[in-house]
C-alpha cells in the first residue's frame, strides 16, 4: 500500500473496553486488518482497554468497525468509541505494539 492513492482513505481511532486483553484481541485485529487492506496499529492500554488506529478506504474502515464491535471469540467487548484521525500518508502495514 505505500504507492497508492490515500487521497480518498480515513483514519480512525477506536478505543475497546471488555475483558479484551490476555484473550488474543492484538493478533486477532492484525489478522482482520491484514485482511483488510487496511494499515495502522494496535495495542493494549494499562487501563485494560486495547487502542487500534486504522486506515483506508472507507467502505473497508466501516467492516473493520463492525469487527470491532464483535471481537475475537474469547472477547466480551462492551464498549467501542471510535474517533476520526487525520490519515498517516507514511503508514505503510498494520502492526502489533508491544511493550
Amino acid at each position: 500500500m505505500s504507492y497508492e492513492d490515500k487521497s480518498d482513505f480515513v483514519r480512525v481511532r477506536a478505543l475497546i473496553a471488555g475483558r479484551v486483553q490476555h484473550v488474543g484481541f492484538r493478533y486477532w485485529a492484525c489478522e482482520q486488518a491484514e485482511r483488510l487492506g487496511l494499515t495502522g496499529t494496535v495495542e493494549n492500554l494499562s487501563d485494560g482497554r486495547v487502542e487500534v488506529f486504522f486506515q483506508g478506504k472507507p467502505e473497508l474502515v466501516e467492516e473493520m468497525k463492525k469487527k470491532l464491535k464483535r471481537g475475537p471469540s474469547m472477547a466480551l467487548v462492551r464498549q467501542v468509541i471510535f474517533y476520526n484521525e487525520r490519515v498517516n500518508e507514511n503508514e505503510t502495514y498494520f502492526n502489533s505494539i508491544y511493550y
